[in-house]
C-alpha cells in the first residue's frame, strides 16, 4: 500500500473474532510462540507484526485444539484455556480433544 492510500478492505467488526493483540494478552505467549501455534494450525496471519490482524472464531477453535495438543502442551495449554475463556463469553463452547 502507498503512503496515504485508504486501506482496500474494512476493518473486520469486533464480534466477528479477535485481534492478535486481544489473542496474545490473554494467553500470556510471545508473539514468536503464537506464530508457531498458528502456523502449525494452518491458519493464515500477518506477514510481520500484523497486531491488529483479525483472526475468526474458527481460528480461534483451530488455534485451541493445536495449543492442547503435540508439541504445544507445555506453552500452549494455559492459553487454550484462555482462549476458550475467550470462546465461553462469546457463547461458543468446544469439547476438549483427548
Amino acid at each position: 500500500m502507498r503512503r496515504f492510500q485508504p486501506p482496500s478492505e474494512q476493518p473486520a467488526e469486533p464480534d466477528d473474532g479477535f485481534t492478535k493483540q486481544e489473542l496474545l494478552d490473554v494467553s500470556g505467549l510471545s508473539s514468536k510462540t503464537f506464530d508457531l501455534i498458528r502456523k502449525a494450525a494452518r491458519i493464515k496471519g500477518p506477514g510481520h507484526g500484523g497486531l491488529d490482524w483479525m483472526f475468526s472464531l474458527d481460528d480461534l477453535k483451530a488455534l485451541v485444539h493445536r495449543a492442547e495438543s503435540g508439541s504445544f502442551t507445555e506453552r500452549g495449554d494455559p492459553a487454550a484455556r484462555a482462549w476458550r475463556a475467550l470462546l465461553e463469553e462469546r457463547g461458543v463452547k468446544l469439547d476438549r480433544r483427548k
